[in-house]
């Protein structure tokens, strides 16, 4: 999929796959870019109020955009050969990970209509261990992504001892 940015790996571990929660940022910014269009031409037909408050929502839209789209830049579901682990933060970097031996349980559900969109489903995992409950707190108990078929593919034959 793509490569997991700042994601701590341990010494000889390797990436299965990495992916990111679903965020549809692209219709946003062609919403975005159409504001402009349409605020340049009423300024051109001397419109100026319906041309400023086009400008207004343009700039409103491209600060909400922004702020959505930092801490998505920044969020990701990763699968090695040892352990699942989740890392987001913008300012403070939080990373979990959660061994592989240690689930337990591993389900997806895919909502529809937005299963239909980039492969997006929920994945939830169950713990073994002491801790299991602290791992909901932490971001792992269900991710919600996208190429969640192949991220569960992709775990449940991690789990499955060579044969």
């Amino acid at each position: 999929m793509a490569d997991p940015h700042g994601v701590i790996l341990e010494p000889s571990e390797q990436v299965i796959i990495a992916t990111r929660p679903l965020f549809l940022w692209e219709p946003l910014v062609i919403v975005d870019a159409l504001l402009v269009v349409v605020a340049l031409y009423l300024s051109g037909i001397a419109q100026p109020g319906p041309a400023a408050a086009a400008l207004i929502v343009f700039a409103l839209l491209t600060l909400w955009i922004f702020v959505r789209w930092l801490p998505w830049s920044v969020r990701w579901f990763v699968l090695t050969d040892r352990r699942v682990v989740s890392r987001w933060g913008v300012l403070n970097r939080n990373q979990s990970a959660l061994l592989l031996d240690r689930v337990q349980d591993a389900s997806l559900s895919r909502p529809f209509p937005l299963s239909l969109v980039r492969d997006y489903g929920v994945i939830r995992l169950e713990s073994a261990g002491i801790h299991s409950e602290e791992r909901i707190t932490e971001g792992l108990h269900e991710l919600a992504m996208t190429h969640a078929s192949a991220f569960y593919r992709a775990l449940t034959d991690a789990q499955t001892p060579n044969r």
